[in-house]
């Protein structure tokens, strides 16, 4: 008991500190983009103004999506699901109404009507960031095909991008929290290594179940089923 009081002790201490280092980093990126951006004011330079107003600008995006992904993660944490029947393939069609124009194009859906009991805000959460990461890692002229269809009492959700592909290595560490692949490139494109472990969470407490297949310069497929209860 103890040694799982400890173990459990040290987790948060590591999420807390990965957390910190996370939020440190556009911070004080923020802090010397301003500070370069006022002193370019004052001589007069427009153009490198713009420039780090643009950076300013893309690291409070990225704060912005970690502290909703650190506060979904609270969420998922802390309260139990609240299942109700719900219609999913009106929240994939939602979920893929939010995306920008031109990732709206990319994306290709085909699902029968299907209603099914689990908690319409963790499937939501689920499909979101199954759809980020998707778009975020495969290039912008490649189609992603997500797949909704009931078989044998299980719902069975797949979501396939044409991306660079995930080694076995990378796979087996997929879903921990603040895990990348690429981190230099996640960074930049603004990905939190928190979307895939909030994935897994939200499956798991509904019932389900994710596998990952995936090849390196073939792109990923993530199967998510949920169970009859």
């Amino acid at each position: 008991m103890n040694n799982n009081s400890q173990n459990i002790d040290k987790l948060k201490q590591e999420f807390i500190a990965n957390a910190s280092h996370e939020l440190k980093t556009p911070v004080t990126s923020i802090q010397l983009a301003v500070e370069t951006a006022i002193t370019a004011l004052e001589n007069s330079e427009l153009e490198d103004t713009r420039k780090f107003l643009n950076q300013i600008l893309k690291d409070s995006q990225r704060m912005t999506l970690l502290l909703s992904d650190l506060l979904d993660l609270s969420q998922l944490e802390v309260n139990d699901p609240v299942k109700e029947t719900v219609n999913l393939k009106k929240i994939i069609e939602a979920e893929i109404g939010f995306l920008s124009k031109e990732n709206k194009k990319r994306v290709i859906f085909e699902s029968a009507d299907i209603d099914f009991l689990l908690d319409p805000d963790d499937f939501s959460m689920i499909v979101r960031n199954l759809l980020r990461n998707a778009c975020n890692y495969s290039e912008q002229n490649e189609i992603i095909t997500i797949n909704l269809l009931f078989d044998n009492s299980e719902v069975i959700l797949s979501v396939l991008d044409k991306g660079r592909g995930i080694s076995m290595s990378d796979q087996e560490r997929i879903f921990e929290r603040f895990y990348r692949v690429d981190k230099g490139r996640s960074r930049a494109l603004g990905g939190t290594g928190i979307g895939l472990s909030l994935v897994k969470h939200a499956v798991e407490r509904n019932n389900g179940d994710i596998q990952l297949k995936s090849k390196l310069g073939e792109g990923s497929e993530f199967i998510v089923k949920f169970f009859k209860t």
